[in-house]
């Protein structure tokens, strides 16, 4: 779970055989007749199905370097294809349907991100605060990894406490102690603990067979670790790999 950086929103976002524009003046165009449709939700529902959503990925992909907004798994074209999610889901907010700043990848998992998330905000109660876009918000600065995958809010980083409790509740606890209360986005779902273990371990073996000492420097750590950040795209579960780089499993737990 990582910031986002987003580039210019995309220059044609309608199906072929009509008439082209870009992300922004369809958004313009919906919210202009907004307010005169009869059923708010499902008017959103029909502009946003008429995007051209190959042209949206194409531009997310690089934005997010191939990795799905939320576990981080790698992401590309296929069946299924990775979710467009409106991080302010669609049914509750139709003003921000097209927003840029509210569409992001998601892996199309059943068990977690935004298959999992649904029509359910990132939010505790309506007059909490909503979790910030991750244009907003650098959320691998927030967020931690034990050593056996498990992904945590870190207690040493300064969060106003709504923030804090519902990034808790998004993320949810581990999977032998989430009952049947996993996350809103259930990160610490089963299969994903167990990927992230493992790619601790591969992490932790590639950087022994790079050393002829048996024991990286912090230059060296932090060098594979910028390494791994500038990839394009970036390897699936970068941020645990760098927290294992940085000595930062556990950090703040």
């Amino acid at each position: 779970m990582r910031g986002v950086s987003k580039s210019y929103p995309p220059r044609d976002v309608r199906p072929a055989g009509q008439e082209s524009a870009t992300l922004n003046e369809a958004e313009a165009a919906y919210l202009e007749e907004l307010p005169e449709a009869r059923n708010p939700v499902s008017f959103a529902r029909s502009e946003f199905d008429g995007l051209e959503k190959r042209k949206l990925r194409a531009e997310m992909y690089r934005d997010q370097r191939s990795l799905c907004v939320y576990c981080e798994r790698r992401i590309t074209e296929g069946y299924p294809a990775p979710r467009v999610d409106h991080w302010h889901p669609l049914s509750l907010k139709p003003g921000l349907a097209l927003r840029w700043e509210n569409l992001y990848l998601s892996c199309p998992s059943p068990e977690t991100c935004d298959s999992a998330k649904g029509d359910r905000p990132l939010q505790l109660n309506d007059d909490d605060p909503h979790l910030p876009w991750p244009v907003d918000f650098q959320y691998e600065d927030a967020v931690g990894f034990t050593s056996l995958g498990e992904m945590y809010v870190r207690s040493d980083v300064a969060l106003p406490s709504a923030t804090l409790r519902v990034l808790e509740l998004a993320i949810g606890a581990p999977a032998d102690e989430m009952g049947d209360q996993p996350g809103i986005v259930n990160l610490n779902d089963r299969a994903l603990i167990a990927a992230r273990a493992a790619e601790i371990d591969h992490e932790y073996e590639r950087l022994k067979s790079d050393l002829t000492d048996g024991d990286a420097t912090e230059d060296q750590r932090e060098g594979r670790a910028a390494q791994l950040l500038d990839r394009d795209p970036r390897p699936a579960f970068v941020s645990v790999r760098v927290a294992l780089l940085r000595d930062a499993l556990g950090l703040g737990r």
